[in-house]
């Protein structure tokens, strides 16, 4: 079960930004184009910086980001690090299989250079009613490891509630030859 969450944070890292050769789900997504809302945005070409402010809506095919504030920088390799903030901001998305996945956190960010997805503040990741939960979630794509912290308080903690099995989902069950 714990497999079905890393896909779904791999998701919001490679959706952010496109990522040629990504093998995760909702891949078809991957070859819509980029489309960006927001009430006020302006560009920094000098420092080659791009902010997006209030309202901001990120799409790319089923795809969806909502936050606050996008900050986009681009490097002089030409990768991107793209950091969107909100209370929270969100993301949503359908997967091939057709379930929806969503995830939530007061700051998403991802380092395209680093294939590093930085999920912190309040983050809520969900799939299938199943949800992991902790103050920052990190997942390395170039390792395919995930981490999840809990705050600086001692009372903090990361939470993960897998539900149970659905009737009639037979997917585990073993198979009587």
């Amino acid at each position: 079960m714990l497999k079905r969450f890393i896909p779904v944070v791999a998701l919001v890292a490679i959706n952010l930004a496109y990522v040629g050769d990504s093998a995760a789900q909702g891949r078809e997504d991957f070859d819509k184009p980029i489309q960006i809302n927001a009430d006020r945005d302006s560009f920094d070409v000098a420092n080659k910086v791009a902010v997006f402010e209030n309202n901001v809506v990120i799409r790319q095919g089923s795809l969806s980001i909502r936050a606050d504030h996008l900050e986009v920088t681009r490097r002089d390799d030409q990768s991107d690090v793209f950091t969107a903030k909100g209370s929270p901001a969100i993301y949503e998305q359908m997967l091939d299989d057709g379930s929806p996945i969503s995830a939530e956190a007061d700051i998403i960010s991802y380092d395209q250079n680093k294939q590093l997805l930085t999920l912190s503040g309040n983050v809520k990741v969900s799939q299938d009613n199943s949800v992991i939960q902790g103050s920052e979630i990190i997942y390395n794509f170039a390792t395919q490891q995930l981490t999840a912290n809990r705050g600086e308080n001692e009372s903090d903690r990361v939470t993960t509630i897998f539900m149970p099995k659905k009737k009639g989902d037979n997917q585990n069950e073993p198979i009587n030859r």
